[in-house]
């Protein structure tokens, strides 16, 4: 820290920027690779290195290094590239104002990754296969287990001070099964960065995630094609996050708002009034934090509230660029990246009806639960393949189906709402947008009267 200090002090002294951001970190990461009783990845690296921002100029300079002597010169650099940068910008930046925040942010965890022996985490994942595997269907299993912890350090010339004891844990698995001539495939993930390793001895422990990842294969396994068309779809909390992702939550990114139907439509109805969609500190979310890697507190938005579209991701730049206050949506994946915006845990909100009083009067419809990949484009159309679905036959959930995936255009889509469940779910993942972030989206169940098509 006294170093990162002296350099800023130098910095402030002898360079004329209008602000200077130095992001540290030191982290040290497992990961753990299991495939079919063989560990193909099995490594303890030390993430160390720090990212160095400079605004001169009203344009961005932008530096990392790892090597941690002559920081004055880094800093220099990146004061260099802002102001070769500011040369081509017909337009200059400006950060909205915030109050300088010196925090210490510490860990939620109860038990800590670091703090458990490897030889703990190798058996637990050699006892997921195993219990994985006493399905005679289960073919291959793979299992990739990530955790990593230490401190990040975040100072600016504007008087910012924010140090966290920064942990989390990630496990996806993956099963490959066969029965009658059928192939299937399932996965599963589960992570966090507030609960340590009680996630995987108390939240979700081996039984449980081997019940569902053998549930998922087997709904392939016993399903039949799905008819292709638009019927009733009733979605759970995994399909509903991930349709709240990709193709709504991408576009209330302010960066990317700009250039989607989302920029004319703030301020306006856009789904029934019992729909709200927030972007929101969750229990158990992998998107949760107190301050963003600008220093700007972490905020609770509805971006649709009451089927109203109201509020939108921003960093510092974009929430002056749209005259609103900063909420906390600057993200870097390491000290190798500049912040961007970025989703945390993105939401539908319960509602009041019960899951039978969903699927009650459907004749003929779906029940997606679960989904295999997601993808979407800036006007909200998505693609998303289904790992589990049931036919609806008569207000009964009837035979499960399989290979088949979910369309749609979603700002349409939310017009075919016709119900919100009481329950609440989510899913924990990975985002990429240039850059790989930790992110949760779920919800409860909902009723699409519409506006899918499945097939």
């Amino acid at each position: 820290m006294e170093a990162l200090e002296k350099a800023l002090r130098w910095a402030e002294d002898n360079l004329k920027a209008e602000y200077i951001e130095l992001r540290y970190e030191d982290l040290k990461k497992t990961t753990l690779g299991l495939k079919d009783g063989v560990f193909t990845s099995f490594t303890g690296k030390l993430h160390r290195g720090l990212a160095i921002r400079v605004l001169a100029d009203g344009a961005w300079g932008f530096a990392s290094t790892s090597d941690l002597t002559d920081l004055e010169k880094k800093i220099e650099e990146a004061y260099k590239l802002a102001k070769a940068a500011a040369q081509t910008k017909k337009e200059k930046i400006e950060l909205a104002e915030i109050k300088p925040v010196e925090d210490f942010v510490e860990s939620g965890m109860k038990v800590k990754p670091r703090e458990v022996d490897i030889e703990e985490k190798v058996n637990h994942l050699r006892e997921l296969e195993k219990l994985l595997k006493e399905d005679e269907a289960v073919k291959s299993v793979q299992i990739r287990y990530e955790d990593g912890g230490g401190k990040k350090i975040l100072l600016t010339n504007e008087g910012t001070r924010i140090e966290w004891d920064y942990n989390y844990l990630y496990q996806g698995a993956y099963v490959t099964g066969k029965a009658d001539g059928k192939l299937a495939m399932a996965r599963d993930s589960i992570g966090a960065v507030d609960y340590g390793w009680e996630l995987m001895t108390e939240r979700e422990p081996n039984e449980k995630v081997a019940e569902r990842l053998k549930r998922k294969m087997w709904s392939q396994l016993k399903g039949v094609a799905p008819k292709r068309g638009e019927f009733p779809i009733v979605a759970g909390p995994i399909v509903v996050g991930i349709i709240a992702h990709e193709a709504l939550g991408h576009l209330a990114e302010a960066d990317l708002t700009i250039n989607s139907p989302f920029k004319d439509l703030i301020g306006k109805q856009i789904a029934p009034e019992y729909v709200t969609m927030s972007e929101r500190y969750v229990d158990g979310g992998f998107g949760n934090d107190r301050y963003d890697d600008e220093g700007v507190p972490v905020k609770d938005i509805h971006i649709i509230e009451n089927g109203i579209l109201k509020q939108i991701m921003l960093n510092r730049e974009y929430a002056a660029k749209w005259g609103m206050e900063p909420n906390g949506h600057a993200r870097a994946e390491s000290y190798r990246y500049p912040p961007i915006i970025r989703m945390r845990n993105t939401l539908f909100e319960p509602g009041d009806h019960s899951f039978e009083e969903l699927i009650e009067d459907i004749k003929f419809g779906y029940y997606v639960v679960d989904f295999r990949g997601g993808q979407a484009q800036l006007n909200s159309a998505f693609q998303v393949g289904i790992q589990e679905g049931y036919v609806i036959r008569n207000g009964e959930i009837a035979e499960p189906i399989r290979d088949t995936s979910i369309t749609g255009v979603a700002i349409e889509a939310l017009k075919k709402i016709s119900a919100v469940g009481k329950d609440f779910g989510i899913e924990v993942g990975f985002c990429g947008k240039g850059q790989t972030a930790f992110v949760s989206s779920g919800g409860p169940h909902m009723r699409f009267d519409g506006g899918i098509i499945i097939g």
